[in-house]
């Protein structure tokens, strides 16, 4: 019979029992197959690599971690992998403030719409509507509390667009016709621009793919948007409960899913409320996630003539 090959998001699902029907499997989350009997479907790993190329950007702007990147790999440790990246963060953070002059206080909300023109079309006119309805609710003075921030300097909303994409292009025309409540900074991904823009965001919204997985690995707390109808949705949380790959990767929701109708302006504005007025919600997810950013990235073996121990044991730690 003729080789059958598909394409797919994981092969956690495919025992022995599947090779009659499929003889090998290309996949984008990098989860195996946990059989007691140590059986491994064949297969390989061919992307998603938002969380890598996150890891090694941070790991490259920081000097203490700078010696962990390779020529085609990063090393990583599981006991101090969150509090390293942590440490980073903080500096990619200051960094990148400073340069758009946004004060260290400030609470900055991390938007990135999507790639396509029909992504964008879903997005935009709710988080436009969703982030205004938050600056008016929480910042003076058009807030009802008497210690509410001043708008100017204390919210900024950075927004991240792909370089020569269809969606910057409905963006950026989008943006012409229809005016952004308070201080608005474009970035896109030059230079790698959009994930030191994550590191130093309060919290974001995504549209679904592998920036979601990118922000997690930065420790960015962020809800994913999905353009999905009802019956879709309904299938593909009966097979896997989750669309985000993180989630997959975590099986727990580590990112809230907004999908279909879910993605209104009144949901954007709850959740950012809900993550300004508790700040140490963002810890949350670092805990959340702890574990997992390694798991959504490829490992690759050791070379046992070249490493004999159990584990790859760096100097220092």
């Amino acid at each position: 019979m003729p080789s059958r090959q598909i394409f797919t998001r994981f092969v956690r699902d495919f025992k022995e029992f599947t090779l009659p029907m499929i003889d090998y499997c290309h996949y984008t989350v990098p989860l195996q197959a946990a059989n007691p009997n140590g059986f491994v479907f064949p297969g390989e790993y061919v992307g998603q690599y938002g969380t890598y190329e996150a890891v090694k950007h941070l790991y490259e702007q920081t000097p203490a971690l700078k010696e962990l990147v390779k020529d085609d790999h990063v090393l990583v440790n599981q006991r101090y992998f969150a509090a390293d990246v942590e440490k980073a963060v903080g500096s990619a953070r200051a960094t990148f403030r400073a340069k758009h002059g946004i004060s260290s206080d400030a609470y900055a909300v991390f938007l990135a719409p999507g790639n396509e023109a029909s992504e964008a079309e879903f997005c935009m006119e709710n988080l436009r509507k969703g982030v205004k309805e938050f600056l008016l609710k929480y910042s003076a003075p058009t807030s009802l509390s008497a210690n509410a921030l001043p708008l100017q300097d204390n919210f900024v909303t950075v927004m991240s667009l792909h370089k020569g994409s269809d969606g910057e292009k409905w963006v950026k025309e989008y943006l012409q016709s229809n005016e952004w409540f308070g201080r608005l900074v474009l970035v896109s991904d030059e230079n790698n621009e959009h994930y030191d823009a994550m590191a130093a965001s309060d919290f974001g919204f995504v549209y679904d793919g592998q920036m979601v997985s990118a922000a997690n690995a930065l420790h960015l707390p962020v809800n994913c948007m999905v353009n999905m109808r009802m019956h879709q949705q309904f299938w593909q949380q009966f097979y896997n409960r989750w669309w985000n790959d993180m989630n997959i990767v975590a099986d727990n929701s580590i990112n809230q899913e907004l999908i279909g109708g879910e993605a209104w302006f009144g949901k954007f504005c709850e959740q950012l409320a809900a993550n300004y007025v508790a700040p140490d919600a963002r810890y949350q997810m670092i805990k959340k996630c702890d574990g997992f950013v390694q798991d959504a990235m490829s490992f690759k073996p050791l070379d046992r003539t070249e490493v004999r121990t159990r584990d790859l044991m760096l100097e220092d730690g």
